[in-house]
C-alpha cells in the first residue's frame, strides 16, 4: 500500500510541475504573439490544447491585481535565488534552458545562436531590456566581440556556438558546469558542440547522407514488399481458380449420382454454361 501511495504522490508532483511549465510556456507564447505584457491582450492567443472560453477565463484571472502582485513577487524570487540557495540570475524561471530554447526556435522557425538565446534569458522584458546583472552583460559583450573578430559581423557567417570563445568569455567551466547553459548541461556536452560554420556544415552533410541511406533502404524495402504482394496476389488468384474448378467437378459428380441432368454452373461473367 505504501508503494502505491509513493507512486501516486510522485505522479501528482510530476504532473503539477509539468502543468506549471506548460502554463508558463502558454503565457510566454501569448505575450509574444500579442506583443503585449498586459494579460488583457492575451485573449485569442491561447494554445490549441486549451479551449478558447477556458483560456479567456484564465486571462481574466491573470488580469487581476492579486495575480499580478503574486507573479511579480515570484518573478523577483526566481531572479534572486535558486533551489540551492545561490543567486539565480536569468529570466527563464522554472523552465529549463533546453526547453526554452526549443520553444523559441519553434516560434522563430529557425535555430537560435547561443548569443541570441543568452540575451533572451539574461535580459529583462523578454530579451529587450537591460541585462539582469553585470556578469551576464560582460560575458555577452566579450563573447560577441570574440566571434565578430573571428567570423565577421554577418550573422550567417557566424557559428551557432563557438565553445572556445565562450570558455574564454566565462573563464572556463565551474564544478563541471558551463555558465549560460543551465545547471543540467554538463561541460562535456557543451564542449562537444560544433565550433565553426564549417564543422556545422559537415555535421549537417553527414546527417543528410545518413538520411539518404535510410530513405534508399526504405525504398528497397517497399519495392521488395510490392514484389511480395504481387506474388502472393497471383498465387491467391491461382489457388482460388483451382479451388473453383475442383468445387464444380465435385458438384457435377454429386449431381450425376442424384440423376439431375443439364445443370449449368454460373460463369464469372454471369452467363450460364458447363452443362452437366
Amino acid at each position: 500500500m505504501s508503494n502505491t501511495v509513493d507512486v501516486y504522490d510522485t505522479w501528482k508532483k510530476t504532473a503539477k510541475d509539468r502543468y506549471k511549465d506548460m502554463m508558463n510556456g502558454a503565457r510566454e507564447k501569448a505575450k509574444r504573439s500579442s506583443q503585449s505584457d498586459n494579460p488583457v491582450d492575451w485573449k485569442g492567443h491561447g494554445p490549441r490544447w486549451i479551449r478558447a472560453e477556458h483560456w479567456d477565463s484564465l486571462v481574466n484571472y491573470w488580469s487581476t491585481e492579486k495575480w499580478k502582485s503574486n507573479a511579480k513577487i515570484a518573478r523577483e524570487n526566481r531572479l534572486s535565488q535558486g533551489q540551492d540557495g545561490k543567486m539565480k540570475k536569468h529570466t527563464a524561471g522554472s523552465v529549463s534552458f533546453v526547453t526554452m530554447k526549443k520553444r523559441l526556435e519553434k516560434d522563430m522557425g529557425r535555430p537560435m545562436s547561443q548569443l541570441e538565446f543568452f540575451s533572451h534569458v539574461h535580459k529583462k522584458n523578454h530579451g529587450l531590456g537591460d541585462f539582469v546583472d553585470k556578469k551576464s552583460k560582460r560575458v555577452h559583450d566579450t563573447y560577441k566581440a570574440s566571434i565578430e573578430s573571428k567570423y565577421g559581423t554577418v550573422r550567417e557567417d557566424q557559428p551557432e556556438f563557438d565553445p572556445d570563445s565562450w570558455m574564454d568569455s566565462i573563464n572556463g567551466p565551474s564544478k563541471g558546469r558551463v555558465y549560460g547553459f543551465g545547471p543540467r548541461q554538463p561541460a562535456s556536452h557543451v564542449l562537444g558542440m560544433p565550433t565553426s560554420p564549417r564543422r556545422s556544415i559537415l555535421a549537417r552533410d553527414e546527417e543528410v547522407d545518413n538520411l539518404k541511406l535510410e530513405l534508399a533502404s526504405a525504398r528497397n524495402t517497399i519495392e521488395e514488399n510490392n514484389e511480395r504482394i504481387d506474388d502472393l496476389t497471383q498465387r491467391l488468384e491461382r489457388v482460388e481458380r483451382n479451388h473453383k474448378v475442383e468445387m464444380q467437378e465435385t458438384m457435377r459428380s454429386m449431381l450425376r449420382e442424384l440423376n439431375i441432368p443439364n445443370f449449368q454452373f454460373p460463369s464469372s461473367s454471369g452467363s450460364r454454361n458447363d452443362d452437366v
